[in-house]
């Protein structure tokens, strides 16, 4: 598999999951607090590039143990997790170092374009706060990516 198919492969199992990230997202938007002053979206690729990830928000501002923990119940827009069936959900996944490309650098790249796609619906214009995406460790190629008020 190529990057851009890995690429597609991974968007159309981003895309199944777009209503429970929006509904996570709209949920934590209306739970932020006052004193929180950025939406940070960051996305965690693992390190041996198998494929699995996690998309996590935290704020930015004074305290941060308090502001995230105000929304903590809604932080996590997508997590992929090993199970004894394999991974849930099923992402495509690698033998670390075949795939042939930077695994973590399109994953970053996929779901930032995603992020961007959910913040157009359930954050532009109803976020009193402007975000950002970035992917942990610098992976990605076109990060970091702000996200608008």
């Amino acid at each position: 598999m190529n990057r851009q198919d890995y690429q597609a492969a991974l968007r159309r199992v981003l895309d199944r999951h777009t209503d429970n990230a929006q509904a996570r997202l709209a949920a934590l938007i209306a739970a932020l607090p006052e004193r929180a002053r950025e939406i940070h979206v960051g996305i965690f690729p693992d390190q041996d590039g198998e494929g699995t990830f996690s998309v996590v928000v935290s704020l930015e501002g004074p305290d941060l143990y308090v502001l995230n923990k105000a929304v903590d119940a809604h932080r996590t827009l997508f997590d992929v997790r090993h199970t004894a069936t394999g991974v849930t959900p099923a992402v495509p996944t690698f033998a670390p170092d075949r795939a042939g490309f930077v695994v973590q650098d399109a994953i970053v790249d996929t779901a930032a374009d995603w992020i961007e796609a959910l913040w157009a619906s359930v954050g532009r214009g109803k976020s009193p706060l402007p975000g950002l995406i970035y992917g942990d460790d610098d992976a990605g190629t076109s990060m970091p990516r702000e996200l608008p008020v």
